[in-house]
């Protein structure tokens, strides 16, 4: 069957169905010629050995050596099976640089950090670790799953912004910038006086780092349904009294519904930014609904990190969406689909949203889909 596939590919044929009579649109043409280039291109790099492209820290107690085959040939068959909506999410790409990334995390995810190197890989990123240690000023009692936490006093806009959790959110949020775009003249980023969503706020260093931006006019609606992180969250609040009336803590996911049930207790959680949770078993609510009952007179921009739950908060934002218009930075990397189902919801909006695509990582976590009209 593998065989069949791959010659129906390079014979042009779509999706493996044999051809017919009836003339291809150019689109479907233009979907051919993409995936028998990129299956040229996998072919080419599976020759290809990279060296020093394996990230220890991450992925802890793994050699460099390792190569998860079951994942990679799912990944494969996967895109194969949906390889029109992996070309149309493409397409919706507005500059050339977030198409060959885009064609570039493909490639990673079905060859590995073995063989392909990203573009985040250079000496210049991996540096900024040792800068987020220097800010290291004092050690914790909370340990999560990479480690104790600790206290870093990282420079801000005029003043020191002390942020409590491990050196990764430190270097992401304040030295790569995670969730802040600008490539050539495209800036979508939060800016004075911006009232900001952070879906996803886990210790509050992005929330920290989007009340330094929006000023004292703005404002950040910061959500995360896990306790301990919430209360994290509120010491870290507590130490930048100058930010802490600029955020609001929602102890709530976001989700496409509202689901109205109790709170985790603190005690039975466990600090670890990558859980996934289950919907109907944390509290829940949407991003228009909590507009309505806060009273909020507009959203400019959102930021979603939630574990797989983006399209399922997007739609629950909809009418904000749709309403303001607000400049978006998404996760595109919890869910295989979410390559192709977060653009193209985005794009059926019908907003005109600009679409761009950026990464923060050396391995296949930190793909941020940003868009704005």
């Amino acid at each position: 069957m593998f065989v069949k596939v791959l010659k129906n590919i390079f014979s042009g044929s779509r999706s493996g169905r044999q051809q017919d009579s009836t003339p291809a649109s150019d689109d479907a043409l233009a979907c051919e010629r993409w995936q028998k280039e990129l299956i040229k291109r996998m072919f080419r790099l599976m020759h290809t050995f990279e060296q020093d492209n394996f990230d220890a820290d991450r992925y802890l107690g793994i050699g460099p050596d390792v190569f998860f085959d079951g994942y990679h040939a799912a990944y494969f068959s996967f895109l194969l099976k949906h390889v029109e909506q992996f070309h149309q999410a493409r397409m919706l790409l507005a500059d050339e640089a977030s198409r060959a990334l885009y064609d570039q995390l493909i490639l990673f995810r079905v060859l590995g950090h073995r063989h392909v190197r990203l573009p985040f890989n250079n000496p210049e990123n991996r540096a900024q670790i040792a800068v987020a240690e220097l800010w290291r000023v004092q050690e914790t009692k909370d340990v999560g799953k990479f480690g104790p936490l600790s206290i870093y006093q990282v420079p801000g806009d005029g003043h020191d912004i002390r942020v409590k959790g491990w050196k990764e959110n430190v270097t992401w949020t304040f030295l790569y910038r995670q969730y802040y775009f600008e490539r050539g003249a495209v800036k979508i980023a939060p800016a004075p006086g911006d009232r900001v969503v952070d879906a996803g706020g886990c210790f509050g260093d992005t929330a920290l780092g989007f009340a330094d931006v929006v000023g004292e006019r703005g404002h950040v609606y910061v959500f995360d349904p896990m306790p301990k992180h919430c209360a994290i969250m509120r010491e870290a609040v507590a130490m930048n009294p100058s930010l802490a009336p600029r955020i609001s803590i929602f102890p709530v996911g976001l989700a496409a519904q509202g689901n109205d049930v109790a709170q985790l207790r603190e005690d039975d959680d466990m600090i670890n930014p990558g859980a996934r949770i289950v919907m109907d078993k944390v509290p829940t609510t949407t991003i228009d609904e909590m507009a309505a009952r806060n009273n909020v007179p507009r959203f400019d921009f959102i930021k979603m990190d939630i574990e797989g739950s983006e399209l399922s908060a997007l739609q629950g934002a909809k009418s904000s969406i749709l309403r303001w218009q607000p400049k978006l930075a998404i996760s595109l990397y919890h869910r295989d689909e979410d390559f192709f189902s977060i653009p193209l919801w985005i794009d059926a909006l019908g907003v005109g949203y600009r679409l761009f695509l950026d990464h923060y990582t050396i391995h296949n976590e930190e793909t941020v889909l940003y868009a704005s009209v």
